[in-house]
């Protein structure tokens, strides 16, 4: 449906996209961390039909570092971004977060994707350029370009259906789908899962 996610991704070399470097280097204590690919999306963003818009990735500082114990571990996961595809449990890279949820099986048979406004996992949420970065980082900037110009169309079109389950890295983007016909906004925001007002809605639209 659309490669823009993609292809910005795919220029990707490290764990920091080359238009955020400069954003980073001159904003010190920012509140991520930087040391692993960001989970720009998860899932086929280029296909599916179902959109699930969440905040930014999660940092463990047990848990992520055994997802990419070598180099072989962090070029997959740049070329998920590259070459986005339906959620596989052989991937080595990916956080069990994403197969532990109750939205995951859409995840894996390609009807899903969930994408982060701000795409690098976040320390603390809490740290005072979190927020600020949202609305200045380059490639979060091209995440809220993609949702308005893109994915509003797509939805509005009936192509595709929009479950804003949390919304406050998107810097008030998502709320151009406030009443439109074809979105979902979540009453738990804070919760890992979907609500069950968000799943019955999903389910309808994909026809289960």
């Amino acid at each position: 449906m659309t490669q823009t996610l993609a292809d910005f991704w795919s220029r990707l070399d490290d764990a920091v996209h080359p238009d955020d470097l400069a954003t980073f280097e001159a904003n010190d204590g920012h509140g991520f961390n930087l040391d692993f690919p960001p989970p720009a999306f998860i899932g086929d963003v280029v296909n599916a039909p179902l959109i699930i818009l969440d905040n930014n990735g999660g940092f463990d500082a047990q848990l992520t570092p055994t997802e990419f114990p070598d180099e072989a571990a962090r070029e997959e996961y740049r070329n998920l971004l590259a070459n986005p595809r339906p959620l596989a449990r052989s991937a080595r890279s990916i956080a069990p977060y994403y197969f532990n949820r109750n939205f995951s099986k859409w995840l894996e048979d390609g009807r899903a994707a969930l994408v982060n406004g701000v795409a690098y996992r976040s320390v603390n949420g809490g740290a005072k350029h979190v927020a600020r970065l949202s609305r200045s980082l380059p490639s979060a900037l091209v995440h809220q370009q993609w949702l308005r110009d893109e994915l509003l169309p797509q939805v509005k079109d009936g192509e595709r259906f929009v479950v804003v389950h949390r919304w406050s890295r998107w810097n008030n983007a998502a709320d151009v789908f406030r009443g439109v016909h074809g979105s979902e906004f979540s009453t738990a925001p804070i919760s890992k899962d979907l609500t069950a007002a968000e799943m019955r809605a999903a389910r309808q639209f994909l026809g289960e």
